[in-house]
C-alpha cells in the first residue's frame, strides 16, 4: 500500500508534470489518473496521506475532478492536500474543495497553486476577451522562467507535504490584491455552480490541413471526439471537459476554435506526450 496517493486530471500537461515532481520528491508515493476511475459509483483510497493536483479553468474546478470529489471515500485518509495549476486569476477553488471534502468528514490541510503556461486563447470567455497573441508569448524563455519558478515552490510544497503542515489560510502562493482577495470568496462558489450545470460550448472544429491522423480522438479525455470518415467529430451529446487536448496536440495545427484561427504555435508541456494524457483514460 503506498502512503501517499495523488490523483490527478491534466489536458495538456502541466498538472501532470506537477503531479511527478512530487512523486519524485516524496517517497512511496502513487499517482492515480483521476479520468481512469470515473466510472466507479464509489472511489476508495487507501493512502495515509491523499493530494489532488489538477488545473484551473476560468477560476474554476474542472467538471472531471469535480464529479471525482463527490465519489472519493477518505475513511482511512489523515492528510489531505491540493496542487493546482493555473495562468490566469486562481480565484479561491479551495473553498468549494473544502465543501465538497466537509461532506465526507474531511478537510482540506494545505493548498497551493502554480503559475504555468496557458494552454488556450480563450478557454469559455466570451469571443471579445479571445487572447490573440496567445501563441507568441509562448517562448522557451517565458516557459524556462516559470520552470524556474514551479522548481522553487515544489521544493516548499512537497516539504510541507512530508512534514504534514497545515496551510489554515489556504491562500495563493501569489494573492491578488486586499479588494479582489473578498471578491473572491465572495464569487467561488456561484462561479463553481455555472461551470457546473451550463457547461459552455467551445467550437472546435477542424480545416483542410487535417490528415486523419486520430491523434484528437485519443487525447480527448472525455470521448467526446470520434473520427468520422477521416475527420473528427465533437459529439454534442458527450460533455467536453475543456482540457484543449486535441487543440494543442494536433500535429498540423488544424484543430481551430471559432474566433481563433491563428496557427502560429501551441501549448504542451515539454516533457508530456500525448500517450501520457491517452493514458489516464485507463487502457
Amino acid at each position: 500500500m503506498s502512503r501517499v496517493e495523488i490523483y490527478y486530471f491534466s489536458g495538456t500537461g502541466n498538472s501532470l508534470y506537477v503531479a511527478r515532481e512530487l512523486q519524485k520528491r516524496i517517497p512511496e508515493t502513487k499517482l492515480i489518473p483521476i479520468i481512469s476511475l470515473l466510472k466507479e459509483e464509489l472511489i476508495e483510497t487507501k493512502g495515509e496521506t491523499i493530494g489532488f493536483v489538477f488545473p484551473i479553468y476560468v477560476s474554476s474546478t474542472p467538471d472531471p475532478v469535480r464529479r471525482f470529489l463527490k465519489k472519493i471515500d477518505l475513511k482511512p485518509t489523515q492528510y489531505i492536500f491540493a496542487v493546482t495549476t493555473n495562468s490566469g486569476h486562481p480565484g479561491k477553488v479551495n473553498i468549494y474543495l473544502e465543501k465538497l471534502l466537509k461532506k465526507r468528514g474531511k478537510s482540506i490541510d494545505s493548498y497551493f497553486t502554480l503559475k504555468m503556461i496557458g494552454n488556450s486563447p480563450k478557454g469559455v470567455m466570451p469571443s471579445f476577451m479571445i487572447i490573440q497573441d496567445w501563441a507568441s508569448q509562448i517562448t522557451k524563455e517565458k516557459v524556462s522562467a516559470l520552470e524556474d519558478e514551479v522548481q522553487k515552490e515544489l521544493e516548499t510544497i512537497y516539504k510541507a507535504i512530508i512534514n504534514k503542515e497545515k496551510n489554515t489560510g489556504k491562500d495563493n502562493p501569489n494573492p491578488p490584491n486586499f479588494f479582489m482577495k473578498y471578491v473572491d470568496r465572495l464569487l467561488q462558489l456561484p462561479i463553481e455552480w455555472a461551470s457546473e450545470y451550463t457547461n459552455p460550448k467551445i467550437n472546435f472544429y477542424v480545416d483542410s490541413k487535417c490528415t486523419g491522423c486520430s491523434l484528437c480522438e485519443k487525447v480527448c479525455l472525455s470521448k467526446k471526439i470520434k473520427m468520422n470518415h477521416g475527420k473528427p467529430l465533437w459529439q454534442k451529446e458527450i460533455k467536453c471537459y475543456h482540457c484543449y487536448a486535441c487543440f494543442n496536440f494536433c500535429p498540423e495545427q488544424s484543430i481551430l476554435v471559432k474566433n481563433y484561427t491563428y496557427q502560429d504555435g501551441r501549448y504542451c508541456h515539454p516533457d508530456v506526450t500525448t500517450k501520457d494524457i491517452a493514458e489516464q483514460k485507463g487502457f
